[in-house]
Order: structure tokens, then sequence, then C-alpha cells
């Protein structure tokens, strides 16, 4: 009897804990809406941003795809000639993945991203970037556990040693904990954008975009010097409610496995399809969905294909285009994410 008054109690608290943090998250997104109505100008967006506030600048929180290059969602409008452009990204995610016997992958980390783009005669622009991915107790498994409680969702084992860093594969003889905290991966990128079809003729903008990486950190789970590089194409087009978009990147890696044991395949195939919904001429709400292909060999899940859908609002004032999103797995739920969030401001110079 007491333990199933325990138990009991144990569900009202979840269920009381998920209707405060759904009545937080509601204010949250109404003031970060009212916010974005009053900072965003009813003014005419001038030619320099091409009208659309392109995709949410969010790349795979899959735990494969984020130990390398994963290319990010990009619009094929490019830049102006002349005109530069600063951005900051920032994305924390909660991951727990476990097949019995074959692996345990369970941690919480932080993908920060910093770049300056900057456009050229004829179409073309380049982006150069810092990428910070770390592995960080960012306090989400309770958070998980209750929402999973609340809509019967089986926990999987996550309730068991929570927050927590845990990567555990067998065959591999890997067994990791928390020695594991700490940055994992910095990279320096370089991107080259070639626009081939703007937005002024009668077909879909479309653009040439080739993606570089290179690991600097010595101790990370990729050897340092490994250099990534993909070639992508961009498709958008401007419809009634908004713009569509389609990426589909090609992707070879310079390394082939991590933390020393873990087999990694050499190449990727990956693509994303969005839809921007826009509100009014400065704020819109945006879906997208990513795939990418598995890249941890010979774990089941894990070596499958990614798929993750984001979820977000960008708005845009004289100089700044701001974006807030949300991550979830679907299809393949034992290769994501169990949720993310994102943020990220551009800053026009």
């Amino acid at each position: 009897m007491y333990e199933s008054l325990g138990g009991s109690l144990n569900n009202i608290r979840y269920a009381y804990f998920i209707k405060l943090i759904s009545i937080k998250y509601v204010i949250f997104v109404l003031l970060l809406i009212l916010s974005a109505r009053i900072q965003a100008d009813n003014y005419a967006p001038e030619p320099y941003w091409q009208g659309t506030l392109g995709p949410l600048n969010i790349r795979s929180m899959s735990p494969g795809q984020a130990l390398r290059l994963a290319p990010l969602p990009r619009s094929p409008y490019g830049l102006p000639e002349g005109k530069t452009e600063l951005q900051f990204n920032m994305a924390a995610a909660s991951v727990f993945l476990q097949s019995p016997g074959i692996y345990l992958v369970d941690f919480n980390f932080i993908d920060t991203r910093i770049a300056v783009n900057h456009g050229f005669k004829g179409g073309w622009s380049t982006e150069l970037s810092f990428s910070d991915r770390r592995i960080q107790n960012l306090y989400l498994d309770e958070f998980v556990e209750a929402f999973h409680d609340v809509f019967g969702i089986d926990q999987n084992g996550r309730d068991i040693n929570q927050n927590e860093t845990r990567i555990i594969i067998p065959g591999y003889s890997a067994n990791f904990s928390n020695d594991l905290d700490g940055v994992f991966s910095q990279t320096i990128g370089l991107s080259v954008q070639k626009v081939l079809i703007d937005k002024s003729v009668e077909w879909p903008a479309l653009a040439v975009i080739l993606n570089t990486s290179i690991e600097t950190l010595s101790d990370g789970m990729i050897e340092k010097g490994a250099f990534d590089y993909s070639l992508q194409l961009s498709l958008a087009e401007k419809k009634l409610s908004g713009y569509y978009f389609a990426n589909v990147s090609y992707t070879r890696f310079g390394s082939d496995k991590t933390l020393g044991v873990i087999p990694l395949s050499e190449k990727q195939f990956s693509g994303m399809l969005g839809y921007e919904f826009s509100v009014t001429e400065n704020e819109a709400f945006i879906v997208q969905y990513l795939f990418s292909e598995g890249v941890l060999q010979n774990l089941g899940a894990l070596g499958r294909v990614s798929h993750e859908i984001h979820l977000g609002y960008k708005w845009r004032t004289d100089k700044n285009t701001y974006e807030a999103g949300l991550v979830e797995n679907i299809v393949n739920f034992d290769n994501g994410p169990d949720v993310a969030f994102a943020f990220g401001v551009t800053h026009r110079l």
C-alpha cells in the first residue's frame, strides 16, 4: 500500500513539474513573441535581407553526427557584395540512447558556433567559423523523465544515474563516464557559397556551397588535424504564405574512429526540408526536417539514418535577426537527442 501511495505521490510530483515547466515555457514564448513584435519594426525589408529570414541555424544534434562536420541548413540567397554578418548560435541537448548489451550513450552537451560571413561580387560569399562542442551536465534528465512519465513513454533506463555522463559500448571495450565532461571538439571551418539562380527570375533560387572543417583539439573525441569537407546544394522558393527550403549535402570525413576505438563512416549523405511561415515581413515560424545517414558503424540504430524535427521562430530588426528553436528526434528514436534547445543571433555590420 505504501509503495502504491509513494508511486502516486511521485506521479503527482512529475505531473506538477511538467505543468510548472509548461506554464513557464508558455509565458516565455509569449514574452518572446511580444518582444519580437515590439522590436520588429514594420519597415519593408531592404534588398539586403532578400525578404526571407532563412532556415533555422541548427545542425544535427544526433550523437554520431555531432562529432564532426555537420552541414548547417542554408539559404541560397547569399549576401550582397560588400556586406558582412556576424553570427552566434548555441544549442543545448540531452541524449540518452540504450540497446542492452550493445551500447549505452547518456550525456548532455552544448554546441556553440560563431561565424563571420562576407558577400563578394557575382553572387559569391565566404564564411569563417569556429565551433566548440562540450559535454556538460545541464540537468535536463529530470525534465525528459517527467515528460515521459506524464505521457506514458517508457524510460528505458534513463531514470537511473541521472545527470551523469556514460558511454558504454562492450563490443569495443569502451566504458567512459564523467571523465569525458568538458570540451570534446573545437573546429575551424571555411565555407564558400555561389548563387547560381537568384529570386529575380521565375525559378527557385539555387546555390552551391563548399564546406570545410578541421579539428584543432589535441585531446578530443576526434584526432587533431582531421579534415572534413562537404558539397551542399541549397534551394528556396517564395510562396504566398512564406518560403520553402531544401538542402542536400554529401560529406567526406578525415577521421575513421572516435574515442580511439569506435569506428566511424568516412562519408555521409544528409538533407533538410523546411518551410518558413511568414507572420509579418520581419517575423516567421519555421519548421524543418533534417535527416542524416548514420555514421557509428556496427551499432544497430546508431548506424541508421537520424531524423530530427526543428521548430522555431525568427524575427528581424534593423541590424539583427534572432531565432529560438526546439529539436526533437522522430522515426529512429535510438539515434537522436531526447530534446535540444537552440538560440541564435545574426548581426549585420
